[in-house]
């Protein structure tokens, strides 16, 4: 996102202004569009597409720049990065210390860990690769990520150290430009459309899967300078048609129709891309084409069009588009800071609107007092190698926090801190628990691999399905069957063959035959299928994090009993807690912790076991297993076990049982169930 004072040459009339308010007012609709959908995204769904319309301008500008400066004889790679730095550098580096302030104040260890990683990689313009990285089935939720929208400045940053040096080729080869823009769009575009069903977390993150956006702002400049004849021809000819169907000839500005036209067009694309693309898990892929477009219209149609003069000229919304870089990046720390302290209870409303109109007041102070001053100001020769240095500082100090686990001496209490270190992620001790609950041998999905992928590894162990006596009982589901194992396999009689399928976030569902190869939830399943229909075991136990959908449980159980599988125990869902267990505790109850607390739960995703429930009959083809009855009571859910409040907590994270509350679910609930069901 970057402010179209960026002045820049142009051959026509259609962009031949030094400024364009109308693309400060495109960058009012996309910075507006993302905060209103990161504040309330129940209210607006789809505002996310607000950064593709960013990506877009950012193309358009930057390639105008160097196109300008190619042909002027004036382009410098140092004049470039330069300005870059000044226009760049400064609000990120005040929005990353204060955020490291804030967290040092905030956070637990954890947490701060995970933001001084985050502070280092945007600084150093990576946080795109470093979320790709961490996209996966065991990342921490979203949205408690305090710099995660830097992924897409990272993206921006990445084409613009590969962009200006890819355009001084081409030119000193004398290739065609137009050529070069339009292939890089056509071979980012494709893969952006072929990553994002088989591999989401590359379509969204990669620079690769998002060049063609900005590239197609290229393209836009690249015709400003030298419009070809053919594209010439195109614009005059629907131009004709437009005006001759719409007016007497003769009578209207057949130029002026066109540019109206595209205008309303490019404002109509966009406003269906911001209210209709609700579908995120397909996005970005051909959904993208439409806020892109939009965008691509809306600077094509030029400042002196119809909705470009009316709406996007606006002194409100230019003045918006102004501060959209700071605003950026202010309000999603301050929404998030939000989000973490209040927990398990969503942000009232109110405090949230308060947080958009203070994030416009940061960006409004960051602006005047801050980036007016270095970028316009007098000239001064430290400038730049001082922000750099800067930059680099702030980046060594989000390492610094990363390296020494979150600074645990920051709180105050000590055995707060040595419980707080106790439930850290990186603790040998939860590390040892994670081994036995998450039994990684039996997941298909590839929890090994460096970066996040939906393919699957290629077997499990034979050990998880090979029965070694004649009674067996097979679990089936996700990493909620997984931890069930270990319990299990503790208390269940030795004669008795515990068995496990999983894979990490599947549900027991329909097999997709065409992507079994390629999906690790599709391989679960077929491979589970064929198990048991080589080997039914006498008892199928399927749990799941997200429940299921009755009508194909009925049809899988039924399926499985005529393979010869007795009964079937479809569990449903135990308690989830909206933020670890730990951290509840330590924010709320430490100076007592209760063993049952009411409350802190994950309703939107506990809905999903009652909608189940309201669809039983009496005849299901299976035994429905309710797993909240044994954890929960009138005064809430449980906490801990045993005299120990923190040795005896009973999950690690929001919702996996450690080794021994799995061995104690084993006993008062699923051993008893299997046994039974075995005739024992």
């Amino acid at each position: 996102m970057h402010s179209p004072v960026e002045t820049h040459h142009a051959r026509d009339s259609i962009h031949g202004a030094l400024y364009r308010p109308d693309i400060d007012g495109l960058r009012a609709v996309a910075v507006v569009s993302v905060v209103a959908f990161h504040a309330f995204p129940n209210t607006l769904r789809s505002g996310f597409v607000g950064v593709d319309i960013f990506f877009v301008i950012s193309g358009f500008l930057i390639t105008s720049i160097i196109l300008g400066g190619m042909q002027g004889g004036t382009f410098s790679f140092q004049t470039f990065y330069a300005r870059r730095i000044k226009r760049i550098f400064p609000a990120l580096a005040l929005v990353l210390a204060g955020s490291v302030l804030a967290g040092a104040l905030l956070l637990l260890p954890d947490d701060f860990r995970l933001l001084g990683k985050h502070v280092a990689a945007g600084a150093g313009f990576v946080s795109n690769f470093a979320l790709w990285q961490e996209a996966n089935y065991f990342d921490v939720a979203a949205d408690t990520k305090i710099l995660l929208h830097l992924w897409s400045l990272g993206i921006e940053e990445q084409f613009y150290l590969l962009w200006p040096a890819l355009i001084w080729i081409a030119w000193r080869l004398r290739l065609n430009l137009f050529t070069v823009f339009v292939a890089v769009f056509a071979a980012s575009l494709f893969y952006s459309i072929k990553a994002t069903p088989s591999n989401p977390a590359a379509a969204f993150y990669s620079p690769a899967a998002r060049f063609w956006e900005l590239s197609a702002g290229s393209i836009l400049a690249y015709l400003a300078f030298s419009t070809p004849r053919a594209a010439a021809w195109i614009e005059n000819g629907i131009a004709t048609v437009l005006a001759s169907v719409l007016f007497e000839r003769g009578a209207v500005d057949e130029k002026k129709i066109y540019r109206d036209f595209v205008s309303v067009v490019a404002i109509a694309l966009i406003a269906a891309s911001v209210l209709m693309i609700t579908r995120r898990q397909e996005f970005p892929g051909w959904w993208a084409l439409m806020p892109v477009a939009g965008s691509y219209l809306a600077i094509l149609a030029g400042p002196g069009a119809l909705l470009n003069r009316v709406l996007l000229s606006n002194p409100v919304m230019v003045w918006i588009g102004l501060i959209s870089y700071p605003l950026y990046l202010w309000h999603w720390p301050l929404l998030t800071f939000a989000r973490i302290h209040y927990g398990a209870s969503p942000a009232p409303q109110a405090v949230l609107a308060f947080l958009v109109a203070a994030s416009v007041g940061l960006a409004w102070a960051t602006y005047q007092f801050v980036e007016k001053p270095i970028r316009f100001g007098a000239r001064r020769v430290w400038a730049v190698p001082g922000l750099a240095m800067a930059m680099i500082a702030i980046g060594g100090c989000g390492l610094l926090v990363f390296e020494m686990q979150g600074l645990p001496g920051r709180l105050n209490d000590e055995n707060k801190r040595e419980y707080a270190a106790y439930f850290y992620g990186g603790s040998p001790l939860i590390q040892a628990e994670a081994q036995d609950i998450m039994q990684n041998r039996c997941n298909f999905y590839a929890w090994d691999s460096p970066v996040p992928t939906l393919a699957p590894r290629k077997a499990i162990d034979p050990s998880c399905y090979m029965r070694h006596s004649d009674k067996s009982v097979l679990i089936l589901g996700d990493s909620n069957a997984a931890d069930l194992y270990y319990g299990l396999n503790e208390v269940l009689p030795k004669d008795v063959s515990v068995l496990l399928i999983h894979s990490s976030g599947c549900q027991v569902s329909p097999i997709i035959q065409h992507i079994v190869e390629t999906h690790h939830c599709n391989m679960a399943n077929h491979f589970a299928l064929r198990r048991i229909e080589a080997d039914p075991p006498d008892v199928l136990l399927l749990s799941s994090n997200n429940s299921f959908d009755i009508e194909y449980i009925r049809k899988f159980s039924m399926m499985v009993k005529g393979y010869g599988v007795k009964k079937v125990l479809v569990l449903g869902q135990r308690p989830h807690w909206k933020r670890f267990l730990h951290k509840i505790i330590l924010d709320e109850y430490w100076k007592s912790t209760p063993r049952y607390i009411p409350g802190h739960l994950d309703e939107e995703l506990m809905s999903f076991t009652q909608k189940f429930q309201s669809q039983l009959k009496r005849d299901e083809p299976f035994d429905f297993v309710d797993e909240m009855q044994p954890f929960c009571s009138a005064e809430g859910c449980l906490t801990f076990l045993g005299d120990n409040r923190r040795e005896g907590l009973i999950t690690a994270d929001t919702v996996h049982l450690r080794p021994f509350a799995s061995v104690w679910l084993a006993r008062r609930q699923l051993a008893p169930l299997i046994l039974r069901s075995l005739g024992n």
